[in-house]
């Protein structure tokens, strides 16, 4: 089968079940795993697919991945940003931290310092566990598909407190606004934003060509907007734009 005609039919697999693994395409197609492994690299490189470790998925606005999936997208952007972000931090830091997958990798550069983290991402738990974070969780009903608590208890209890650093991730970025896949995360979002002093926005390269339903912020409205050099010439347009550099790890 040449090349491009078994592109097709990984990508309409794909397409078909919004998420594929290795040795799914590996069955579909009957060709050796280097040869996948460049057929995804094509299919990402023409913005088909979103590369995964272990597959790859479409592409899609309107659908949020699973927890896991999503946590794996662009890992080695989301650890160089989140290593650029800790650097930003100081002792005795009262930081919200937001919900997202791309949050998650900031836990790992909390270790030892003394910092209070406030969060409603139930999915950080087990990492601030893990790193020894003093954490407060902020309760409220708990939405078990996006591990969040949400809700009017979770907005009072935020407006009651006063950060002194926010950091918080997004679904889409441009210079039109900030935005969000969730409603509820879109009000707590500003609401984190209201209450704190400094505020810093983490987003690696995809979200920057992505759309989103809910806007939540301006680009003004963050001291830092720390990304990759992939994020592209709107990025660049940022004036509070910080590029992660591998020598930031």
């Amino acid at each position: 089968m040449i090349p491009y005609v078994r592109q097709n039919q990984i990508y309409s697999y794909i397409k078909m079940k919004q998420i594929a693994y290795i040795e799914d395409i590996l069955e579909l197609t009957k060709v050796s795993l280097p040869t996948v492994r460049r057929d995804l690299k094509k299919l990402e490189e023409e913005g088909k697919i979103i590369l995964l470790n272990g597959g790859g998925v479409r592409p899609n606005e309107e659908v949020e991945h699973s927890v896991v999936a999503r946590l794996e997208m662009n890992s080695e952007e989301k650890y160089l940003i989140c290593s650029t972000a800790a650097k930003l931090l100081e002792d005795n830091e009262f930081l919200y931290l937001g919900p997202g997958t791309t949050e998650t990798y900031l836990i790992g550069f909390l270790s030892g310092k003394h910092i209070t983290v406030v969060t409603n991402g139930i999915f950080h738990l087990s990492k601030l566990l893990e790193y020894n974070v003093k954490t407060i969780v902020i309760g409220g009903a708990l939405d078990n598909n996006y591990g969040i608590t949400h809700g009017p208890d979770v907005y009072e209890k935020i407006e009651k407190m006063n950060f002194s650093t926010c950091i918080i991730g997004a679904s889409a970025v441009s210079n039109q606004g900030i935005s969000s896949f969730d409603q509820d995360v879109s009000v707590i979002n500003q609401l984190a934003l209201r209450r704190a002093k400094k505020r810093i926005l983490i987003a690696d390269s995809t979200k920057f060509s992505a759309f989103s339903h809910y806007e939540f912020a301006n680009v003004d409205d963050f001291d830092y907007i720390i990304t990759t050099e992939k994020a592209g010439l709107d990025a660049t347009k940022m004036k509070n734009l910080v590029i992660a550099q591998p020598s930031d790890l």
